[in-house]
């Protein structure tokens, strides 16, 4: 009877001993028994390990990152404040064991009278065991806890983290529901469970850390998993509802507004996302959201500011392809055309060179009036296409016919710049020609082919365009409602043609034509009257 009391006694000693640290900081205990360490780091520090019990803590993370010099640093500050802390012992024992192979003092400690069937200390032997990459030694170490102390919840948490580290899902998660088996309120094993569910059965997961939740509303680490799975799988706006909820249970550090940056972000609350930037880290995520945040905002000017800091600031090896197309929309809105072109042949570089990107570098180049670089890549587009599409030859062909009718001066001599923009009209001719031989079917090949022939012969004198016109007419006439603009365009032009031509019977059909479409068309209505006299 007086063992059975005096190890009672002793766990709840050991018990008192974490639960004063509890008392000070039992969120970053949470986040380490349910197996986030980077948080339960983060939580502890803040506090600024000032017990045994914290110190223990500190230096396992510490130990489990592979940093075994600062581990030692804080076990053994942590004997140097409570000299009977056992938590730091077995702390000491596996980095002896890290450093020399040696178990010795793991196996003492473990041979203890007062250790032998408690189920919690056995459970940190076995995990230092693990620790070391000793898994065979942690199994026997842990299934003795298990068998001494069966009702422990300890001993079960630690067994399914080793096989879950096997593989073995199933036998992991009949352990984790062994440990909540014999401890209902033993919040780590729901949140273990979660995560192993996360990826298998996503829902399950989520039940299991509503559960945790309804248990302990205030359990930052359930607060936190069902956020973060929910973000994970998309579920964007309760992952910002639990993140509200977790921000409201702690002192938010500059990790949670990054995390609750990027939350907000992505359930298109773009401003508050600013908000929460500015008080975040000073690093590239943020940086680049802050930048995308404006864009969507549509806060251009911003968007630009924040944009020419993000790709002055870091390596170009840091970027990703959204940066550059994300970058070229924003200098697109902003007018700087050519600069934009820049930006998407850089996306093209870097993904697999997606002909998207390359025909949208085409377009601003087109926009920027640098009509070569537009045909160069119109034409790359166009030629490496198998089977090259009805819009790959109109995006080319328009791209001669722009620089062909541009207002612009494309060369310093006049003389040689009509020359040039002829040359651009006779490759706009080829190119509907080839689109007509491969899309005979359709309208608008004729229709374009009009366009630039009439460009060719303004003043209709030759009558270029006569045919295509025509031809797209017959095309287009079914189709009123859709077409009527260019049905318009067709009629004015051979109108103006027979007028040309002085062929007054056909030169009124087509106006009149043009009148049954639009009876206020004011040259119409002229002609007509002209006509008529």
């Amino acid at each position: 009877m007086k063992t059975i009391i005096d190890r009672l006694v002793y766990t709840a000693l050991l018990a008192m001993s974490v639960s004063f640290l509890c008392a000070q900081d039992r969120k970053g205990i949470d986040f380490y028994e349910a197996g986030d360490y980077s948080a339960a780091k983060s939580f502890l520090l803040k506090n600024g390990a000032t017990d045994a019990a914290s110190h223990f803590y500190l230096g396992d993370i510490y130990f489990k990152e592979k940093k075994t010099d600062s581990a030692q640093y804080y076990f053994q500050k942590g004997l140097e404040i409570d000299p009977e802390s056992l938590y730091n012992k077995i702390g000491l024992a596996k980095v002896l064991l890290a450093k020399t192979g040696s178990a010795d003092e793991l196996n003492k400690i473990a041979g203890e009278k007062k250790n032998r069937k408690n189920g919690t200390v056995l459970a940190l032997i076995a995990e230092a065991y693990m620790d070391n990459g000793k898994t065979k030694e942690a199994l026997a170490q842990v299934d003795q806890a298990i068998k001494t102390d069966s009702k422990n919840p300890k001993p079960y948490l630690l067994k399914g983290d080793i096989i879950a580290s096997q593989g073995d899902t199933g036998e992991a998660a009949t352990l984790y529901e062994n440990a909540r088996y014999f401890d209902a309120s033993y919040k780590p094993a729901y949140v273990k469970l979660a995560r192993l569910y996360e990826n298998i059965k996503t829902q399950v997961a989520l039940d299991y850390l509503k559960q945790v939740i309804e248990l302990d509303p205030s359990y930052v680490p359930g607060q936190f998993a069902y956020s973060q799975i929910n973000y994970r799988k998309g579920f964007y706006p309760e992952s910002l509802n639990a993140f509200k909820k977790y921000l409201a249970l702690v002192e938010p550090d500059a990790k949670d507004y990054e995390r609750y940056a990027t939350t907000l972000y992505f359930n298109k609350m773009y401003k508050e996302a600013i908000e929460a930037i500015e008080k975040a880290p000073d690093n590239l995520v943020m940086d680049r959201l802050k930048t995308y945040a404006f864009f969507e905002l549509g806060e251009y000017v911003a968007a630009l500011e924040s944009a020419t800091k993000f790709f002055g600031k870091y390596d170009k090896r840091d970027f990703i392809t959204q940066d550059y197309t994300y970058y070229a929309q924003i200098l697109n809105q902003n007018k700087k055309f050519a600069e934009a072109a820049d930006a998407y042949i850089e996306a093209y570089k870097r993904d697999d060179h997606k002909m998207e990107y390359l025909q949208e570098a085409a377009k601003a180049y087109e926009k920027a009036g640098d009509y070569d670089h537009a045909i160069q890549y119109y034409r790359m587009i166009l030629e490496n296409h198998p089977e090259p599409s009805l819009a790959d030859y109109y995006l080319l062909g328009a791209a001669y016919y722009s620089a062909g009718t541009a207002t612009s001066i494309l060369s310093d001599d006049p003389k040689q710049d009509q020359f040039k923009k002829r040359d651009y009209l006779i490759e706009a001719d080829k190119t509907f020609s080839t689109m007509i031989d491969h899309f005979p079917d359709h309208y608008l090949g004729y229709l374009m082919r009009a366009r630039a022939n009439f460009a060719l012969d303004p003043q209709a004198e030759e009558g270029l365009a006569v045919p295509y016109y025509t031809k797209a007419l017959e095309m287009m006439l079914p189709d009123v409602e859709k077409r009527k603009n260019d049905i318009l365009e067709s009629y004015r032009y051979l109108g103006f043609y027979h007028l040309g031509k002085n062929d007054v019977p056909q030169a009124k059909h087509f106006w009149n034509k043009v009148l049954e479409y639009d009876p206020a068309d004011e040259t119409a209505l002229q002609v007509i009257k002209s006509l008529s006299k």
